[in-house]
């Protein structure tokens, strides 16, 4: 069997043992394939951004819209973003705030109260 690990000049393969052998076969797959992950996301990120450009081009030549009214509405999704992520929730046992996503009180387990509305991007 052949290791296709490439090991620093100072030691060779006898001075690892099988299992660290092992391991640093299985270590350098793991960083391959998140290397390969984190390359296939940028791609899929520089296609999307692409198809917003193209679909906002689309816009604008098509209806009265401007980059002002762009910016006005990410604007407007930031703060409605930051309200949900601020809500709070009470609860009915302790009457201390919690997050929104905790299903019962993270300081006296008991029911929370309140609602936070869902939006459709909001997943």
């Amino acid at each position: 069997m052949t290791d296709d690990i490439n090991f620093p000049s100072s030691h060779n393969n006898t001075e690892f043992d099988l299992e660290t052998r092992q391991l640093l076969r299985a270590t350098k797959s793991e960083g391959d394939d998140s290397a390969e992950r984190i390359s296939k996301l940028e791609a899929k990120v520089a296609n999307l951004s692409l198809l917003n450009e193209s679909l906002w081009h689309l816009l604008t030549q098509r209806t009265k819209l401007n980059d002002a009214d762009m910016l006005n509405a990410i604007n407007n999704t930031q703060q409605q973003r930051k309200a949900l992520q601020d809500a709070k929730l009470r609860c009915v046992k302790c009457n201390l705030h919690n997050a929104q996503h905790q299903k019962k009180c993270a300081y006296c387990g008991g029911e929370l109260t309140g609602h936070i509305a869902q939006r459709p991007f909001h997943f």
